[in-house]
């Protein structure tokens, strides 16, 4: 996809880390696509928690959905990293749509996908608990972030609660009280270091 001189003097704009691009509920009339940079997409749970849904960098696109179909923000984008981003309005996207096929073809496909991860989450949720979804991430916090040992995968507590609430969307207090019950099924086991850590077995199950 192509930016002419004209429409990157006009439409490019540079965000700061941790600024705020659109907050959750309010009415969209701009989309992005990221030139350089990292952009947080997430989605408010509680008063103090929040769940990370995704993370954009260069080249992806977002921010359409709600420019498209005239509606509130879903959730909240911030930049992560110093960004540079085309900020594209209704006209804007109308002109490229008719005047560039490739574009029109990605933002087809970017659609496409959206629908399809959502019907994903949607089947995911309802089909798993509370207790399966922490322990999931659990295991996907413990393969990313987790120290390696012969027994398993050493994970910090502390910082699994912090990844946790903000990407799972579930109070710190209700993944610690799951947290006992693993140790006490023994489904995760207590770390030599001391409480602030525990073992996690990535081939555990779930009976």
């Amino acid at each position: 996809m192509k930016i002419t001189k004209n429409i990157y003097q006009k439409y490019v704009k540079t965000f700061e880390p941790e600024q705020v691009l659109f907050r959750e509920g309010e009415q969209g009339d701009m989309m992005f696509i990221i030139i350089q940079g990292e952009v947080e997409i997430r989605k408010r749970t509680s008063a103090k928690a929040f769940k990370t849904l995704v993370t954009f960098h260069e080249g992806d696109i977002f921010g359409e959905m709600a420019l498209i179909e005239k509606k509130p923000r879903s959730a909240t984008a911030i930049a992560l990293k110093p960004c540079r981003m085309l900020v594209m309005n209704e006209a804007l996207l109308d002109t490229m749509i008719e005047n560039n096929p490739d574009f029109a073809k990605k933002m087809i496909r970017i659609l496409s996908e959206r629908i399809r991860k959502a019907n994903l989450i949607i089947q995911n949720m309802a089909g798993t608990n509370r207790q399966n979804q922490i322990f999931s991430g659990l295991k996907q916090y413990a393969k990313e972030k987790g120290t390696s040992t012969f027994k398993g995968h050493r994970v910090r507590l502390s910082e699994f609660l912090d990844w946790a609430r903000n990407r799972l969307g579930i109070s710190e207090k209700e993944i610690s009280q799951t947290i006992a019950v693993l140790l006490k099924r023994k489904v995760v086991t207590p770390s030599a270091l001391g409480k602030e850590e525990i073992i996690v077995n990535l081939k555990a199950q779930l009976n």
